[in-house]
């Protein structure tokens, strides 16, 4: 039985994972900005989920939240770093509140209750640091800057930290899904009003976009048994690619990075000299 610290339990992602590791037998602890949506799994398993408010922004909210795990279980094993929000708009376009507020919440959330409960995982020598990212944290697409950004620097901050614990026994994975069964299109914030000269690419985007809710073909229940199948892999993957628009995003960015290296590789080589 391990202890499960999930993020943004309310819906999606972070509420199928909760569900299944309470279903599994393991101690979770469910956060979400507002805990009373999650009464109900509370009270199918009342003497191994512990509910709790969770502002993943608020500093003072995450050192609270830790506390009250640690005390209510003993110990923390698993971290699962969901909670985030989506923002549709060109990069031009963006306000400088929305920006700052979906970086603060995807890539500010995700590192600071990492890092809080680093010292907890250090001491023990062990456990599993699960971040929802997201293809949009491995290849830019337009009408998404800001959120890929957000993502990107979320994967890149993951991938230094598992360079720098892997030793200490402590797991690092990345889940980078395509289209998945929940709420982010509905809830994000979107800016519509596009200007003249970003139409033709714009218009199919926000084609795609409303069309997508409802008919994403990811499950939220899959990722989460996923990662409860990744908690027991002594040697987990480091990204795990979700779905097969994900998949095929990947392997496209990985082909045109490739071959962008191939063309440029005399010039690449030519910065290292002696001047």
């Amino acid at each position: 039985m391990a202890t499960w610290f999930i993020t943004g339990c309310s819906t999606g992602i972070g509420r199928a994972t909760a569900e299944k590791a309470a279903e599994a037998g393991h101690h979770v602890v469910a956060t979400a900005r507002r805990p009373e949506t999650l009464d109900d799994l509370v009270a199918r398993f009342a003497d191994t989920v512990l509910a709790l408010p969770l502002e993943v922004r608020d500093d003072a909210a995450i050192a609270a939240a830790v506390e009250a795990a640690i005390a209510r279980f003993g110990s923390v094993d698993v971290l699962v770093n969901n909670a985030g929000i989506g923002f549709f708009s060109t990069i031009e376009e963006s306000g400088a509140e929305d920006a700052q507020e979906v970086m603060d919440a995807n890539f500010w959330g995700a590192a600071k209750v990492t890092t809080a409960l680093l010292p907890h995982l250090r001491a023990q020598r062990s456990g599993h640091i699960f971040t929802i990212s997201s293809i949009a944290g491995v290849r830019g697409s337009a009408g998404l800057g800001y959120y890929c950004a957000s993502k990107f620097a979320v994967s890149g901050f993951m991938e230094a930290l598992a360079a720098e614990v892997g030793h200490l026994g402590i797991r690092v994975t990345l889940l980078e899904p395509g289209p998945i069964r929940t709420l982010w299109i509905p809830s994000g914030a979107k800016n519509e009003e596009t200007l003249p000269d970003y139409e033709d690419v714009m218009r199919p985007f926000w084609e795609r976009i409303h069309a997508l809710p409802g008919n994403q073909p990811g499950s939220p229940a899959a990722a989460a048994e996923a990662m409860l199948r990744l908690a027991d892999e002594p040697e987990p993957p480091m990204h795990l690619i979700c779905g097969q628009h994900a998949v095929t995003q990947t392997r496209a960015k990985l082909a045109r990075l490739g071959a962008e290296v191939d063309r440029w590789e005399d010039l690449s080589l030519s910065i290292d000299r002696e001047d």
